[in-house]
């Protein structure tokens, strides 16, 4: 078997990956049109391979690093909640137990 790279770290699911995640990224903070995704995919996975080794490296894991700070960003960034509904009206079956209300993330 022919080894392309001498960093496990630059496996070609990786680099896969990593542009998958880029292009995804991209493409929803500039709503560029899908067919024109697999374009940009395409063209940065060409620039990945021919750059040199070092470059590659240090390429991809700065990419890593913003796309998982960029990942765990819009998974922990600030949730609109809806306000606390009203008091029950006299039509409704005082037995039933009302959902508990969640102001914000402190109530979590």
């Amino acid at each position: 078997m022919i080894l392309i790279f001498e960093n496990t770290f630059l496996d070609f699911a990786t680099i896969s990956a990593v542009v998958a995640a880029f292009v995804s990224v991209v493409g929803n903070a500039f709503n560029i049109h899908a067919k024109f995704r697999a374009l940009i995919a395409i063209v940065m996975g060409v620039i990945l391979v021919t750059i040199p080794i070092a470059f590659m490296e240090k390429a991809v894991t700065a990419l890593l690093i913003g796309l998982t700070a960029s990942g765990v960003y819009t998974q922990v960034k600030k949730r609109e909640y809806l306000p606390p509904e009203p008091p029950a009206s006299e039509g409704q079956n005082p037995n039933v137990p009302k959902p508990p209300t969640i102001n914000g993330p402190n109530d979590v």
